[in-house]
């Protein structure tokens, strides 16, 4: 009774094993595949599931097929598995200078701009950089309220530097930084006079100079394309700490600036 017992055990272990034998075929890009193999054509290798050896069939080309591993141990080998490719990025070499030009510049008014930056350390993350910007504002005239035909321009030089967290030489990186600005334009003034009784005396109109000292914060995004493709977007903000008008200080103003600028980096 108990060799009976045995045997139908044995039986029972050896039909599960047919049932669940399986190959192992290999791709050439390396993936493995567990499987029953039904067919081996000069052309294609038909398969089925190894976890489901009754379901549908499935057909490959043997050039797909690097090697099958049948389930008693032989083997065929039909070409080699290849190497997956690996991309590596292109050491690409970036100048240390840049030089652009802003065909959109706004500061006190809409203008055109141009820069020059100098990588200034070994670790590409200080840079010295000199924007130059001309600036054209219309003025509305202070008693009559109208506009102003004639405008004159502006003139900003912003040296300073840019410090970039992750270095200066990418694809995209970005930079922060101080930035100096004298500014030099024109108002256009239409002013009363008085005397001290504030009987109205005379009339000053005109132009006056302004002059504009101050510090500016700019936030820069830098994209290079290629070695010396280079483009940039710029925000500033900061405050004068000298605003004079017709040489009489007046009250500080706030700055800013925005740029978008095309280069060539060599």
């Amino acid at each position: 009774m108990k060799f009976r017992i045995l045997v139908i055990t044995v039986s029972a272990s050896l039909f599960a094993l047919s049932t669940y034998a399986q190959d192992q075929l290999t791709k050439k890009n390396g993936d493995v595949l567990e499987v029953k193999v039904k067919e081996v054509s000069a052309r294609t290798i038909s398969y089925t599931k190894a976890d489901n050896p009754n379901g549908p069939a499935y057909v490959i080309s043997r050039n797909e097929v690097a090697s099958i591993v049948y389930e008693n141990g032989s083997e065929d080998v039909f070409s080699e598995v290849e190497q997956r490719k690996v991309s590596t990025p292109k050491n690409v070499k970036y100048g240390n200078n840049i030089i652009g030009l802003a065909p959109l510049q706004i500061t006190r008014g809409i203008g055109v701009g141009l820069t020059y930056e100098r990588v200034i350390d070994k670790n590409n993350i200080l840079s010295f950089y000199l924007p130059v910007t001309v600036a054209f504002t219309g003025f509305n005239d202070p008693v009559t309220g109208t506009g102003v035909v004639e405008s004159r321009p502006a003139y900003y030089f912003m040296p300073g530097l840019k410090f970039y967290p992750t270095g200066g030489k990418g694809i995209v990186r970005y930079g922060v930084g101080p930035n100096l600005v004298l500014a030099l334009s024109e108002d256009y003034r239409n002013e009363l006079i008085y005397d001290n009784m504030g009987n109205i005396v005379g009339q000053d109109i005109g132009w006056r100079s302004r002059t504009t000292f101050g510090i500016m914060v700019t936030n820069s995004l830098n994209i290079n394309p290629t070695s010396h493709l280079h483009l940039g977007l710029e925000l500033g903000v900061g405050f004068s700490y000298i605003n004079k008008l017709a040489g009489v200080s007046t009250d500080p103003i706030g700055l800013a600036q925005f740029g978008f600028k095309v280069g060539y980096r060599f």
